[in-house]
C-alpha cells in the first residue's frame, strides 16, 4: 500500500516553521520534490520574512559589540566574537587605525580615511568582516 502524498502547500507550511535555514538544508536533501519546493523563490521569501537574521551586535569606532544575554541572539554573537572574523579590519590596507567607520548595514561595513598623496580626497571602501571581502571605490573630493 502506498502512502498518500501529502499536498505541496502542506509540506510548505511544515517547512516554513523549521527553526534555523539549516534544517530547512536538510529537509531539501531527502528528496528532489522537496528540494523543488525549497529553492522556490516564493518560498524563500516567505521563510525568510518569518525567520530575520539574528542582531549579532553592532561594530562602532572602538569595535565589534556583541549581543549579550538576554537577547536571544547572544550564543550565536558569543560565537562570532571569539571566531575568526576581523572586526578590527586588519585586512585593509595600510594601518587599521587610519580608518573611520562611517555606516554599517546588513553585515556590512563603510570606512573611509584621507588619501595618502592627496588628503583632500578620501579613500573609500565597503567591506564583511566576515568573509574579509572588500569593494574599493575612486577617491572623491572631501565635503
Amino acid at each position: 500500500m502506498a502512502l498518500p502524498v501529502i499536498p505541496s502547500k502542506l509540506l510548505a507550511d511544515i517547512f516554513l516553521r523549521l527553526p534555523t535555514p539549516e534544517d530547512l538544508i536538510r529537509a531539501s536533501a531527502v528528496c528532489v520534490s522537496f528540494r523543488r519546493l525549497v529553492a522556490d523563490r516564493a518560498f524563500l521569501r516567505r521563510f525568510r520574512k518569518l525567520h530575520p537574521p539574528p542582531l549579532l551586535g553592532f561594530v562602532d569606532y572602538s569595535g565589534f559589540h556583541p549581543a549579550e544575554p538576554p537577547h536571544p541572539s547572544a550564543p550565536a554573537a558569543s560565537a562570532v566574537a571569539d571566531d575568526d572574523f576581523d572586526f578590527d579590519f586588519g585586512f585593509l590596507p595600510g594601518s587599521s587605525l587610519d580608518w573611520t567607520v562611517r555606516e554599517v548595514r546588513d553585515g556590512r561595513v563603510l570606512l573611509d580615511r584621507p588619501g595618502r598623496h592627496e588628503p583632500l580626497f578620501k579613500e573609500t571602501v565597503v567591506c564583511d568582516p566576515c568573509t574579509g571581502s572588500t569593494s574599493c571605490f575612486p577617491r572623491s573630493p572631501v565635503t
